[in-house]
């Protein structure tokens, strides 16, 4: 009885066996529609990711970048403060060797800034309003040239500007 049972057991596996082998032996692989299917599906599922993860990147770089030269061009103008009406006014030309007046690279050495500053170039204008008692300081900071910088940033310049009165006593 023990046996008969058992044969029966092994007679069903060895069908429900053979019906699994059937069907795999009827479809061994995909086609190949199905893989291009599936490729374009992953396609389009991850294309927006990637798109996505560039656009952060670029916004934080130019964000990064605008960020330091302002923080350039803010240097300045922080320094004529500083120094005051009736010095800038006697000094109009040259009012602090750090900071000439025109057009430069901006040096990275001295004054601590990040290695990124030296690829910009900076332009500081004065102009005495002798009727308002004042100093206009015009400072524009741009990308010098082809470099890392001028891939990045959106805008062609920052340009700052600032009127340093004469004190009143």
């Amino acid at each position: 009885m023990l046996i008969c049972h058992l044969q029966l057991r092994f007679n069903a596996f060895q069908k429900a066996s053979y019906e699994t082998n059937k069907i795999m032996i009827s479809r061994k692989a995909f086609s190949l529609i199905e893989v291009l299917f599936a490729a374009a599906i992953m396609t389009i599922a991850v294309l927006p990711l990637l798109w996505m993860t560039r656009y952060s990147n670029k916004s934080t770089m130019d964000a990064y970048y605008e960020l330091l030269a302002m923080t350039l061009a803010k240097e300045p103008i922080q320094v004529f403060r500083a120094i005051g009406y009736s010095d800038l006014v006697l000094n109009i030309n040259n009012p602090h060797p750090d900071f000439p007046v025109g057009e430069q690279q901006i040096p990275c050495d001295g004054i601590k800034r990040p290695v990124e500053a030296s690829a910009f170039k900076r332009k500081i204008q004065l102009e005495v309003l002798s009727a308002e008692k004042a100093v206009r300081v015009m400072v524009s900071v741009f990308p010098g040239g082809q470099n890392r910088v001028s891939t990045w940033i959106s805008n062609d310049s920052v340009t700052m500007e600032a009127l340093i009165f004469e004190k009143i006593r």
